[in-house]
């Protein structure tokens, strides 16, 4: 006793072919649309961007003079100046790398294929950076508050002197790059949030 199987291979309906690839088509994911949002380079509001780049550049200019003009006013801990100089010269250049990668984004450029390889490559340079000055954030943090019992102000001569100004200013500087990341993620999130209930 022998059995015929037999497949009907024309009812497959074509249409249903092309709706399930171009279902497949709309379900690819950018990831460098995550690249540049990771990296700060994905702007929706211009004006918020150009503010707080011109907020980063003058904390960043005023730090690395800070740190340049005092690299000998500190021997407690010679190492605070040369973080400040570190840390500022990173981030002067993740600015410099974030302003012409946005500029590439905002005027649609970089959908030609080497601005696009440009802003992908500057995300993925500024994220390390990033991870870099995290990195020296927490030794400069170790560097300023281990000497916070001990450094004096006034005895220039001594090992335990600090200029006043660089060292108030270190603290300052380091307790606002812990705080500003929160507080501008939480504002992310507050006006994503505001968007959705409206």
């Amino acid at each position: 006793m022998t059995s015929d199987i037999s497949a009907d291979f024309n009812s497959f309906s074509n249409v249903e072919n092309q709706t399930i690839t171009n279902n497949l088509r709309l379900e690819t994911t950018d990831f460098s649309k995550y690249l540049r949002n990771i990296a700060g380079i994905h702007v929706s509001y211009l004006p918020v961007a150009v503010i707080c780049t011109g907020l980063d550049l003058i904390f960043t200019l005023i730090t690395l003079v800070m740190g340049s003009t005092n690299m000998s006013e500190c021997p407690i801990e010679p190492l605070i100046p040369i973080y400040l100089v570190v840390i500022s010269t990173i981030n002067l250049v993740m600015i410099i790398l974030t302003t012409i990668a946005i500029i590439l984004h905002m005027r649609k450029i970089d959908e030609d294929i080497l601005a696009f390889f440009y802003v992908n490559s500057s995300a993925i340079v500024i994220l390390i950076l990033q991870l870099f000055s995290f990195i020296w954030l927490i030794f400069g943090s170790v560097w300023t508050f281990d000497i916070y019992n001990d450094v004096q102000y006034s005895q220039i001569n001594q090992n335990n002197y600090c200029k006043s100004s660089l060292y108030k200013y270190t603290i300052v500087s380091i307790v606002l790059q812990y705080i500003i990341p929160f507080v501008l993620c939480g504002a992310r999130n507050a006006s994503s949030i505001r968007r959705k209930i409206h």
